[in-house]
This record gives structure tokens, C-alpha cells and sequence, in this order.
């Protein structure tokens, strides 16, 4: 489901600490073009970025997933595509929420305390996909912390999925809870997030 042309979209982005609103300037076969607020322009918006949008259509709240294809500073727009639901998202037991979200995380089998950096692109209370420019094995365990707004989320998870994409590896994790904290904070920022995109809408 795209936005509608000329009407105003909430924007998520992990460079920007608030939301922010952008303006749909062009909705083309395959992607969205939105032009974005003075605010951003000095945040670095990166092809393969995870973005999420929330906007309303036919009196309905929506929001999506994407991710950026370029970003034209100059003229102050950003072109992205949504997301399409494929075959392992209608298996998964547990819907994922999108996200855009930066993260660091330490692999538990490697020596050191290595710390590599990641993009969270969604999350579920016992799942999550990470961007990463680090290729690992299956199997392995990730210790991950995720920057929220005014917060970090510390969580234990095991690579299920790998695949490559435009220069990143995506990774579908399995979180390992032990115990009920990790599994409150995602569902109390899971909660937070859709008040806050879909919130305006609500009549």
C-alpha cells in the first residue's frame, strides 16, 4: 500500500533522533520519492538505509518498511521502496514491527570484545533482521545493543538467516530470552513506536 501524492508521510530514519514529516513529491511503479524537511539535511542518508513511513489512505492508518535507494541532496529528496511480503515473512510465527535503528554487537564464539556495527530493519518479540557489512556463519550468537532514542536495548540472538544484499549481509536472528526484561522493553518500545507513528491518525 503506497501513499497518495502531495500528502504528508512521518519518516523514521536511525541519522535523526526524532521523527520527522516529508512530503510525497512522486509515487513511481517501484518507489516513492519524498521530499524532506531543512532538518535533515545535514544527516547522511545511505542506499540500502532502513526507513519506516507511516501515513494514512481511505480513512486507514499504515506503516511501512523500506528502504532507501539515493538520496539527491541538492533538490532535498529521498527515494525509497517499500517493502513486499515474501515467503519467510508469512511463515514467521510473530509479526515483525519495522524499524530503523543503529546497533553495534559482539560475536560470543569469536576471541576479543570486537565490537561491529549493524542497522536493526525490523523486530518481534523473539525475533530481529540486522543489517551488517560482516559476513558470518549461521548458527553463530550475537550479543547486540540497540541505541533507542533515549534507551539501549541489550539482547542475546542466533543467526537463523543470512543473505546478501547491495553490499550488506541481512541476518534473521532468533532471540534467546532469558528471563521476561528483554522481552518487556521490545514489547514496551514495539508499543511506543506504532503510538507515535500511527498516533495522529487515530480519530
Amino acid at each position: 500500500m503506497k501513499p497518495a501524492e502531495g500528502i504528508v508521510v512521518a519518516v523514521r530514519h536511525y541519522s535523526m533522533i526524532s521523527l520527522f514529516n516529508a512530503i510525497v513529491e512522486q509515487v513511481r511503479e517501484q518507489s516513492i520519492v519524498i521530499r524532506l524537511p531543512k532538518e535533515c539535511m545535514k544527516s547522511t542518508f545511505l542506499a540500502g538505509d532502513p526507513i519506516v513511513t507511516s501515513f494514512e489512505k481511505d480513512s486507514k492508518a499504515f506503516i511501512r518498511g523500506g528502504r532507501i535507494l539515493g538520496f539527491n541532496r541538492r533538490d532535498e529528496l529521498l527515494e525509497y521502496s517499500e517493502d513486499e511480503f515474501d515467503e519467510g515473512s508469512r511463515m514467521r510465527s510473530y509479526e515483525r514491527f519495522p524499524v530503523s535503528l543503529y546497533a553495534d554487537y559482539r560475536v560470543a564464539e569469536a576471541p576479543g570484545n570486537k565490537k561491529y556495527l549493524a542497522l536493526v530493519k525490523d523486530i518481534s518479540d523473539y525475533g530481529l533482521m540486522i543489517y551488517s557489512r560482516e559476513p558470518h556463519f549461521k548458527g553463530l550468537t550475537l550479543m547486540i545493543d540497540i541505541y533507542l532514542a533515549r534507551d539501549i536495548l541489550s539482547l542475546t540472538a542466533e543467526i537463523v538467516r543470512q543473505v546478501q544484499w547491495d553490499g550488506y549481509y541481512e541476518y534473521g536472528l532468533k532471540i534467546r530470552h532469558n528471563g521476561p526484561i528483554v522481552f518487556n522493553h521490545i514489547k514496551t518500545f514495539v508499543k511506543k513506536e506504532q503510538d507515535e507513528l500511527i498516533g495522529k491518525y487515530e480519530r
